[in-house]
């Protein structure tokens, strides 16, 4: 590339409610931005950067630009951008996992290989006092073809403690935690990652699962897809969502139209079984839009009633003529103007599958690229929060307030101060699980007011008392709120609070 010449201007050009996205051209798009808006606010030029990784301008060119995947490039962004281990790459690797089309990587970088070399990472994430990125990195060495392996009932024992600093997990601590759960899911110790998981779940008292449950879904196999089915039965709203993630993140990981054909007919048997207006029935829905018209001709099975509404989406074109793409281009050039960006369709296109898609997988995959910046995470949020409150459609409206939190790991938006105070229920769940994200101690009074209505609001307070290691939580345990919420609060003190590094 020569000095001077602009870069090319990425987007992802996927039909919007194709069966496809541009995995490539979204993780490109990421490394770049972290090199033009870096946590240390220092930009750096390709060729600097490429001097101080070690490596040649062009080379990050291809990087940069949609041509090349290389995991020790993004490595050393990291590196010199003094950015988190992790904090870019694990989104990456997440994304390009989920979407079974992505492209592999040319060079994943080092690997701890020698006995001692996985030793003292085993000690590291033993001690109680590991990061993310040691977590990663015991991850990665496990996960390795002939990997220098270790008892099952230690590495159990570990996998369990990941597992519970990964439900706390924010900002960069989250990404690398994922990361290494999904690695240890996808390898050898795969059975174990399972078997933590239905230890946890089996506890009634469990407050925190969905990350849980999407890393169960980043394998695809028999004994998981029976128990999410079953989950879909259990009468802990919960657990219905965590099952019915899985069971969405395994069909986009496999890959294959094929993953829905035995599961049509006991999701139309749950579906017709659901209470209306249940969570149950709503998530049961999410999940049958998923199935493929060729799994449908395989089967005389189909729903006796109609499915929850959807989204009012008329038109999927980048036109006019759709309303949710011009909001979305509209917002995404505030954030861009704000950071001092030239116009970055990528970021209208991930704003879009965050806000408006009903594909969880693009939804997730979106905000945790996105997250990997905090700048542009924390601008973008304020950006989602004003949709939650104000977009017409309330599907749109609560499909946007339910991913909010799942955006912002360390930002409290300042609509949400606002939500706390107000009127509307939903909202004010959403803004006490951003409160718990970002350790922001919530009024006792609010969270008695959330307590005393249950389930998902009591959750919600549950979270940001929780989160924020709150004073008041203490006495939840062992307050006359009942068994449920007072077991929820013991759940809480017993686990810890937010993790941050």
């Amino acid at each position: 590339m020569p000095r001077g010449a602009p870069l090319t201007v990425l987007d992802d050009r996927t039909a919007l409610n194709g069966a496809r996205i541009d995995v490539l051209a979204r993780t490109s798009w990421i490394v770049r931005v972290a090199r033009l808006v870096p946590p240390t606010g220092t930009t750096l030029t390709l060729e600097a950067l490429a001097k101080r990784i070690g490596t040649n301008p062009a080379r990050l060119h291809r990087l940069e630009t949609g041509v090349l995947r290389d995991g020790a490039l993004v490595d050393g962004y990291e590196q010199v951008l003094e950015a988190p281990t992790g904090s870019l790459r694990a989104p990456i690797d997440v994304t390009c996992r989920t979407f079974s089309y992505a492209p592999a990587d040319r060079n994943g970088g080092t690997r701890l290989t020698t006995v001692p070399e996985v030793s003292r990472a085993t000690e590291r994430v033993a001690c109680g006092e590991a990061i993310g990125g040691d977590w990663l990195a015991w991850a990665r060495a496990l996960s390795a073809p002939a990997a220098v392996g270790m008892p099952e009932s230690l590495a159990a024992e570990l996998i369990g403690r990941l597992v519970s600093e990964l439900g706390r997990s924010v900002g960069p601590a989250y990404p690398s935690r994922y990361e290494a759960l999904s690695l240890l899911r996808c390898s050898g110790y795969g059975h174990l990652v399972l078997a933590v998981a239905q230890q946890v779940v089996a506890d009634q008292d469990v407050q925190v699962l969905n990350d849980l449950m999407s890393a169960v879904g980043e394998a695809v196999t028999p004994d998981a897809i029976d128990w999410c089915l079953a989950l879909l039965d259990d009468p802990r709203d919960r657990l219905v969502i965590g099952g019915a993630l899985a069971l969405e993140n395994m069909g986009e990981i496999c890959g294959d139209p094929a993953f829905w054909g035995p599961l049509t007919e006991p999701l139309v048997e749950r579906f017709d079984g659901a209470v209306e207006g249940s969570v149950r029935e709503e998530w049961l829905s999410h999940l049958l839009r998923l199935v493929p018209s060729s799994a449908w001709s395989g089967t005389r099975s189909r729903p006796s009633r109609d499915l929850t509404p959807a989204a009012a989406i008329e038109d999927w074109t980048r036109s006019r003529l759709n309303d949710h793409w011009s909001t979305c281009e509209a917002r995404a050039g505030r954030v861009t103007s704000w950071l001092g960006l030239p116009d970055q369709p990528m970021l209208a296109r991930l704003l879009f599958d965050i806000a408006i898609s009903p594909h969880e997988s693009r939804a997730v995959t979106s905000y945790m690229l996105l997250g990997s910046h905090p700048r542009l995470a924390s601008a973008l949020g304020a950006e989602l929060a004003e949709l939650a409150e104000s977009h017409p459609d309330p599907v749109i409206r609560s499909r946007v307030g339910r991913r909010l939190p799942g955006m912002l790991h360390d930002a409290f938006p300042h609509q949400a101060k606002r939500w706390l105070r107000g009127a509307d229920r939903e909202l004010r769940d959403r803004a006490l699980l951003l409160a718990g994200n970002a350790g922001v101690p919530v009024e006792a009074e609010v969270l008695r007011t959330a307590l005393g209505e249950e389930g998902a609001s009591a959750r919600a307070a549950l979270y940001a008392a929780g989160m924020a290691a709150h004073p008041l939580l203490a006495e939840i345990a062992s307050d006359g709120f009942g068994p449920c919420i007072n077991g929820a609060a013991a759940w809480w003190l017993g686990q810890g609070s937010r993790v941050v590094a």
